[in-house]
């Protein structure tokens, strides 16, 4: 009944409709019906990524441009490199480079002796000037428990995708590791203490909002939904071996706090430096976002911000899934997921019977295989994951895969 709604257009056109009167995180919508089979595992394709000097990583850090190019941040390892902006023709799979942080500095006339800003952590936000945002952030000097920044600190940048110019927009001492906007809206949250910047890309004003965190806990990822408004994880410990307490608190534009909600499995046991918080988000077609935290159990929000425990992402229980879609933000999420010890794979949720499958991933797990997941989407309805691999000799390979389902 489903399909034949989505062929007639008539579910197909609504969740469109819905999903086009705004984005989160930057992810252009995209709409498509679901696949005959959404259990059955996608095919991969790799992208061949540009070489680097000290490349080391994909930790998520994609986006797309209204023109439907796919961006994606590669990041450095040791002190005093820099992190690289790659765009890539989802129809060639050819990828480019678009500059690199160091040398924006240098240009911006910021640049001081040793400096080093090896990440592009965030999601590279889509605004509706036609701009994309994104953060850098440095680790040299930046203590697991929370008691430093990194030395270099961060910034925020807007490039324009016409010309690909950078334009520095504000740094600051914490380390920006997340990033998500909607409309003229733009968030960045930073360790240590979750610490919540609001930018305006009309007027340029800025906002700060201390959150709270504890100890060396940082979430990977923020939620904005379509209407501007921010979702950050309050982080609390009763002391230093009792669990992790979390409650998800929801801002307006103006950094007001409006609503908290508890989080049930935001950490299981894991220490406040080993919890990664909200690792997995996308957008629904109701105006809300299905999430998942680092113990793998999903929930959603609505159109008014109300937040709703779902179950877990995968039908075993915990798991890593840092990853989660959707073809028409309707019928059921999707992700790439690892249970503890096992090899990663193709988790699919259906969001009306609140039930979970999962599917061998017809990927070689390697020894350091790690993936990383976005809601990026490209216009033909592929799914964009992101990560590394080891390679011999303590290095690494950063990694941008294509899923095809």
């Amino acid at each position: 009944m489903v399909d034949r709604l989505f062929r007639r257009g008539i579910i197909g056109g609504l969740a469109a409709a819905a999903l086009a009167r705004g984005e989160a995180a930057g992810a252009v919508a995209v709409v498509t019906p679901p696949p005959i089979d959404p259990a059955r595992a996608p095919s991969i394709a790799d992208v061949a990524l540009p070489a680097f000097a000290d490349a080391h990583a994909v930790w998520g850090a994609t986006g797309r441009d209204a023109a439907g190019r796919i961006w994606a941040g590669v990041s450095a390892l040791h002190p005093g490199f820099s992190a690289h902006l790659v765009v890539v023709d989802p129809a060639t799979l050819r990828a480019t480079v678009q500059g690199d942080v160091v040398s924006a500095l240098r240009r911006a006339g910021l640049y001081r002796s040793g400096l080093g800003q090896i990440k592009i952590h965030s999601k590279i936000v889509a605004a509706d000037d036609g701009c994309l945002y994104f953060t850098s952030t440095d680790e040299e000097g930046e203590r697991d428990d929370g008691s430093a920044p990194p030395r270099w600190g961060s910034h925020l940048w807007r490039l324009r995708p016409p010309d690909g110019a950078w334009q520095h927009l504000l740094a600051v001492p914490q380390g920006l590791t997340c990033a998500g906007g909607c409309g003229g809206h733009i968030y960045a949250l930073g360790l240590w203490g979750h610490v919540l910047f609001a930018f305006d890309t009309a007027s340029g004003r800025v906002r700060r909002v201390v959150v709270g965190s504890v100890g060396g806990h940082m979430s990977r990822n923020l939620l904005v939904d379509r209407r501007g408004h921010a979702f950050v994880p309050r982080v609390r410990q009763a002391g230093p071996r009792a669990p992790l307490q979390a409650e998800l608190v929801e801002f307006d534009a103006a950094l007001r706090e409006l609503a908290r909600t508890p989080l049930a499995h935001y950490a299981d046991g894991q220490s406040a430096h080993d919890a990664h918080g909200i690792v997995g988000f996308t957008q629904l077609a109701d105006g809300g976002m299905a999430f998942v935290t680092g113990s793998g159990y999903l929930y959603r929000t609505d159109a008014a911000g109300q937040v709703a425990p779902l179950g877990w992402m995968h039908p075993d229980g915990p798991s890593y899934t840092a990853s989660l879609f959707t073809w028409d933000g309707v019928a059921s999420v999707a992700g790439v997921g690892q249970r503890p010890g096992g090899r990663h794979e193709w988790l699919v949720f259906d969001l009306a019977r609140r039930t979970a499958t999962r599917a061998p991933l017809d990927i070689d797990p390697g020894e350091g295989l790690l993936l990383y997941g976005s809601l990026t989407r490209d216009d033909a309805g592929g799914f964009w994951l992101a990560g590394r691999r080891s390679l011999p000799g303590h290095t690494y390979r950063p990694l941008l895969l294509r899923l095809t389902t």
